[in-house]
């Protein structure tokens, strides 16, 4: 099968096209051929070799952990999915492989593609998707129905913001969008109740405290806290030494710090396939790449300029 691979840490110039053995699924696996995956950034922060120590990589190594392809073999013991089926998937941290024809998914982590889902935005969902779903109700402890808190988005214009924002808004949350004022209409019809240009003087002016900050971009939590209600909660979805030496310990006046980890599984992928369903959320594709050039995708992420989710079409290619 053709596959995108790195053999050494490095940036995106180290990423080339090679044949690679087609995997075989085991138990409570199933094998997927691949029509699309979605990009990252943890795709190349983990090539760069800065993660080594948390998410070391076995080289030569296939990145990529979003998928949304066809079942074309069941592992032993997998009854709940039959070959043919549409799914689409979050692959193992240890092994991703999203970025070749055929990849190997558990069930544990596969969901169904909601009928109408276009593969790219299915393969765009199930990482951001997850992140910003837990980072809400999980983290910084949000009800999924009957929110009534005010929630601040930062980042709200990105993969995982852009997702969280429409969820929180479900959820009946009042929901308030960090980005540049060039995405403000976006997330305004994404469904945020108010947008704040984080590039112009004195942006925050006459906020009202909010129950929940989600950042998506990554930082200090810091400057957020006086920010928050006095039993507010904020939860990072990139978080740093400082979010984690935070989390430790709560602040005086109540706050709560908390990091954002992934931890994948399908009935939550579930949740927000029935959330696409109800038409309560949609996926915003900022380009698409072929899988040879899976360097212009990863470069596009790396620019911080991406709105919503990078998609890369694997069959088309």
């Amino acid at each position: 099968m053709r596959a995108m691979i790195y053999g050494a840490y490095g940036g995106s110039e180290k990423l080339e096209l090679a044949e690679r053995p087609r995997p075989t699924p085991g138990p409570g696996q199933v094998l997927i051929r691949v029509l699309t995956s979605s990009v990252n950034p943890v795709d190349w922060k983990m090539a760069s070799g800065k993660l080594r120590f948390i998410m070391p990589v076995k080289f030569p190594n296939i990145p990529g952990f979003d998928i949304a392809g066809e079942v074309i073999e069941l592992g032993p013991g997998v009854q709940d999915f039959s070959v043919g089926a549409r799914v689409h998937a979050r692959l193992s941290p240890g092994t991703g492989g999203g970025s070749a024809e055929f990849a190997v998914a558990g069930v544990d982590v596969t969901a169904l593609i909601p009928k109408g889902m276009e593969a790219g935005a299915a393969a765009a969902l199930p990482l951001a998707g997850m992140t910003a779903l837990q980072g809400l109700r999980d983290r910084a402890g949000m009800p999924m129905s009957g929110a009534r808190e005010r929630i601040l988005i930062v980042g709200a214009s990105g993969g995982v913001g852009h997702l969280a924002v429409q969820i929180a808004r479900a959820a009946g949350a009042t929901v308030v969008g960090v980005c540049s004022g060039r995405n403000a209409t976006l997330v305004k019809e994404l469904g945020a109740h108010e947008v704040i240009d984080y590039t112009k003087p004195d942006a925050y002016a006459g906020q009202a405290p909010f129950d929940i900050i989600l950042d998506c971009v990554g930082g200090s939590p810091s400057p957020w806290l006086p920010r928050l209600a006095a039993s507010g909660r904020f939860a990072s979805c990139v978080p740093g030494p400082s979010v984690f030496a935070r989390s430790f310990v709560n602040a005086i006046t109540g706050r709560k710090v908390k990091a954002v980890m992934l931890k994948a599984n399908a009935s939550d992928l579930r949740v927000l396939d029935a959330l696409v369903d109800a038409g309560r959320l949609r996926v915003v594709i900022d380009s698409r790449y072929s899988l040879s050039d899976l360097r212009g995708a990863w470069e596009r992420s790396q620019s911080g300029r991406a709105v919503g989710k990078i998609v890369v079409d694997i069959a088309a290619s």
